[in-house]
């Protein structure tokens, strides 16, 4: 059954650590959302559920410092989240191997996702790149840019991630469909990955979200071929 109510709130905390009393309090509750950092020393609040629990988080907010609060629609949430906290690093490597292609790496649990995607990221969310899941690889593995066999490497873009979407992590990924917000070199702004199929090198769809960062008809790939590294082109570190 979908949440019966949703309120959001702008408050300015009389005390650190806000952010993780706030999302205390909601999961205690059973209350769903999420609370991010806002402008000028506030803190943005979406809370949805029970209407008597959110109206006691409510409550509670307005002791906490709440300056503002108003219905909105409820966003069908699956956690009580702290948005706007790095969940890690990423990496995206071009890899000249036996079929020319860039990994793209995300840091979960210790380890870092990896997918193969043919054409590299796109900035354009009109464009839905094919990605095949592939093995987990260490953190170590993220600096690498060098020749390796016939081909070579070179680090392609790098930053932090935020986990985002409705659904904890890793469970999204569990379940096919995961948004995460980059803050790379050339790659910012929200991404989502969508499986579209199954199995031992499951299929997925990279797709950038529309947002403030998003650049329909580019292609940053052809764009910025350089190492964020060396400032290299894989095509000259091969020579």
């Amino acid at each position: 059954m979908a949440p019966a109510h949703a309120i959001r709130a702008v408050l300015r905390p009389h005390t650190t650590g806000a952010r993780e009393t706030i999302a205390a309090r909601a999961r205690d509750r059973g209350v769903l959302g999420w609370v991010r950092d806002g402008e000028q020393d506030t803190l943005q609040v979406h809370a949805e559920g029970d209407a008597a629990a959110v109206d006691a988080l409510l409550a509670f907010l307005g002791e906490a410092g709440a300056v503002a609060s108003e219905p909105v629609r409820v966003e069908g949430h699956e956690q009580f989240a702290i948005r706007g906290v790095s969940a890690g690093v990423f990496v995206v490597q071009e890899h000249a191997a036996t079929a020319h292609h860039f990994d793209l790496r995300l840091e979960v649990g210790g380890v870092m996702r990896s997918w193969a995607v043919p054409k590299g990221p796109s900035l354009d969310p009109a464009v839905k790149r094919m990605a095949i899941e592939v093995g987990d690889h260490s953190l170590s593995h993220n600096t690498f840019e060098d020749r390796l066999g016939a081909g070579g490497v070179i680090v392609w873009d790098r930053g932090t991630y935020e986990q985002g979407g409705r659904v904890a992590w890793p469970e999204a990924l569990d379940r096919g469909h995961a948004v995460f917000v980059l803050h790379g070199e050339k790659l910012a702004g929200g991404f989502a990955l969508q499986r579209t199929r199954r199995g031992a090198k499951a299929q997925w769809l990279l797709i950038k979200r529309r947002d403030e960062h998003a650049r329909p008809g580019s292609d940053i790939v052809a764009e910025r071929p350089e190492s964020v590294v060396s400032g290299r082109t894989l095509q000259q570190l091969l020579g």
